[in-house]
């Protein structure tokens, strides 16, 4: 074998490595695009049920919802005012 071949052979290779190295790392991110879309369609759900039942229990109970969220309110400025 003279130079020149193995040159070639070795430019071959490193095309080769770069092409399957180019398609594994598409592979890899189709899945994780994948992934990543399947994650927010379920937290999308989760939310949008949570949603619907907060709303179900303030429209039940209006006066504990109102209740709730005043003591929520007063707890979170108790604790920001102690932070600062």
């Amino acid at each position: 074998m003279d130079a020149a071949t193995v040159k070639e052979d070795v430019q071959q290779a490193g095309r080769m490595f770069q092409d399957t190295l180019a398609s594994g790392v598409g592979r890899v991110q189709e899945e994780m695009e994948e992934r990543v879309r399947r994650g927010f369609d379920q937290t999308r759900g989760a939310v949008s049920s949570l949603n619907e039942q907060l709303g179900g229990f303030v429209r039940e109970s209006p006066l504990v919802a109102m209740a709730g969220a005043f003591a929520m309110g007063y707890v979170l400025a108790k604790l920001t005012r102690a932070l600062t």
